[in-house]
């Protein structure tokens, strides 16, 4: 019988799907799933799936070649929730920076004010006029801009 273990060929892991914490899941040639720890990037880093639950936890690195097949439609978050969670999380980051974070550009996720704030104007621009965020405008980013990338 083949599996995992005793057979040497590369993983083919095909996607299916994204879990409760918005990591990718993959399912390879012999059933077994696989999460990408760094949410989606270029770079996958896939753990096993604890006991080969889609929403269990990453375990244990893989060990062996994997080739990724395209999704039959694109994996992209259709209802961008990841988008709004994402740039709310980096409109914290600017609160938390300019208050008890003592303006310590290392608290920030990229280390850098400016490429912060590009980041959030990335993101923000990313949506489609209907679905800005309401919570956030465009003038509120420039607002954070100005009071982070101005050294006082």
């Amino acid at each position: 019988m083949k599996s995992p273990e005793n057979n040497k060929e590369i993983l083919t892991m095909k996607p299916i799907g994204i879990d409760s914490w918005s990591r990718p899941v993959y399912e390879d040639q012999y059933g077994r799933l696989w999460k990408d720890i760094t949410l989606g990037s270029h770079t996958p880093e896939l753990c096993s799936a604890l006991n080969n639950a889609f929403d269990g936890e990453p375990d244990l690195p893989i060990r062996r070649p994997f080739f990724i097949l395209a999704a039959e439609e694109e994996q992209v978050d259709k209802d961008k929730s990841f988008q709004y969670q994402l740039l709310d999380r980096f409109r914290c980051d600017c609160d938390y920076y300019l208050g008890y974070g003592n303006r310590n550009p290392d608290i920030l996720p990229s280390k850098d004010e400016k490429e912060h704030i590009e980041a959030m104007k990335r993101i923000w621009l990313s949506f489609p006029e209907d679905e800005k965020p309401e919570w956030l405008t465009w003038e509120q980013i420039l607002e954070y801009e100005k009071a982070i990338c101005t050294k006082e």
